[in-house]
């Protein structure tokens, strides 16, 4: 009977890691594909050249380095969770 629980807590904790994998691994997909699309606008503006473009370009700039940021923070808190180190430095 001991076994039996302790094979479904195993079964239970293996199906909640490879969940979290799946979840991490569609923040990253998504993650990646905003990104290149805030890239691709970001040249796009750049090169149209007028003011107007340069600080929607500089805006979208923003909005790139803070999406970064939030991935890089999400990613540490992942790594935290599967028992590595954060630090990737």
């Amino acid at each position: 009977m001991v076994s039996l629980i302790k094979s479904v807590l195993r079964s239970v904790e293996l199906y909640l890691k490879l969940r979290n994998k799946l979840a991490f691994s569609d923040i990253t997909e998504k993650h990646n594909k905003r990104k290149h699309e805030l890239i691709e606008e970001i040249e796009k503006l750049r090169s149209i050249g007028d003011n107007e473009s340069n600080d929607r370009a500089d805006f979208l700039r923003g909005q790139l380095l803070t999406e970064n940021k939030q991935f890089k923070h999400i990613s540490a808190v992942f790594v935290e969770a599967e028992g590595g180190s954060a630090d990737s430095d």
